[in-house]
């Protein structure tokens, strides 16, 4: 067990426009996956805690929903969150995205923290493993620099693992001293139930279109031993959408696509409770849910 003298230990909020890879980055940092990803924006609507563990240091990752133009309550309590996180961290990263130029959205990020953010900052340029030609890669890095004052700059592929490393090591000395926020075997915050309801999310995500996926929301209404079978977890869960439409989307032709998503969603299920999985998915329709506090509320949204 190491003192409070000797140990450090700090928050380091990830943020960003959406679809910069805030959460794959996380992923890749931990070597374990704690956030879902996909190819939507906005598929981060939680705030997600992942845990890195070394011998006299622990760094608290928060992965924050992008930042967006809200337009619905849930993208204004999303875009609420992202900056209350954003400005309450020891070190606050801005992730970018090296295949495209900055983007309003970029500007709207170095603009909150230039003005609401006193703490250190960090500027992560993803996905430079997909940058052609190669050439391209420094004026983009520049331009990118000029949006604001960052101790420093990280070209990195969370994909391939490239600058990591070194991302984590300076992240490491920025920490402030103190003692352990978790336990050594813990990785996140998240417990088996939400993480659950997020793997079913990403799986609708990855199999529909549109409109749908920003219109999804994933309950799960029971999670137990299966009643005959104990080695055998039962997981109930209801996708909502807010248009009939959408449902009929979801389920498909003949319930293909539910069935493909439930097939995809069992395999990493069975992961993380590490025993067979019995998953009954259920499609509700609940119109215009993203505006209502109370279904807010109901989806686990602190909404006030």
């Amino acid at each position: 067990m190491h003192s409070a003298k000797e140990f450090h230990s700090g928050f380091v909020a990830l943020v960003g426009r959406p679809n910069v890879g805030k959460s794959t980055l996380l992923n890749a940092i931990l070597g374990t996956k704690v956030a879902i990803t996909s190819g939507m924006p906005q598929t981060t609507r939680h705030r997600v805690l992942g845990v890195s563990h070394s011998r006299d240091c622990q760094i608290v990752f928060v992965d924050t929903p992008g930042f967006h133009p809200a337009e619905t309550r849930l993208g204004e309590w999303m875009l609420d969150s992202a900056k209350t996180e954003g400005s309450e961290a020891d070190v606050t990263v801005m992730v970018v995205d090296a295949t495209c130029k900055p983007s309003d959205e970029d500007r709207l990020v170095a603009k909150f923290l230039a003005e609401e953010v006193h703490s250190p900052k960090l500027l992560v340029i993803n996905k430079v493993d997909k940058v052609v030609p190669k050439e391209a890669l420094l004026p983009r890095m520049e331009a990118y620099r000029k949006l604001g004052d960052f101790v420093d700059v990280y070209p990195v592929s969370a994909k391939d693992g490239d600058n990591l490393p070194e991302l984590l090591e300076h992240l490491r000395k920025m920490m402030p001293v103190g003692t352990p926020y978790f336990p050594e075997e813990q990785i996140t915050d998240q417990d088996d139930e939400r993480r659950a309801e997020e793997i079913i999310r990403e799986k609708v995500l990855r199999c529909t279109y549109k409109e749908v996926p920003h219109a999804v929301a994933v309950k799960l209404e029971e999670c137990r031993p299966a009643v005959k079978n104990e080695h055998v977890q039962y997981l109930r869960a209801v996708i909502y959408v807010e248009r009939e439409g959408q449902k009929h989307i979801i389920l498909g032709r003949k319930g293909e696509k539910l069935r493909d998503i439930g097939a995809a969603a069992r395999e990493e299920l069975e992961e993380l409770f590490g025993k067979k999985v019995y998953l009954d998915l259920w499609i509700k329709v609940k119109e215009d849910w993203r505006d209502r506090p109370d279904w807010l509320r109901a989806f686990g949204y602190d909404y006030e």
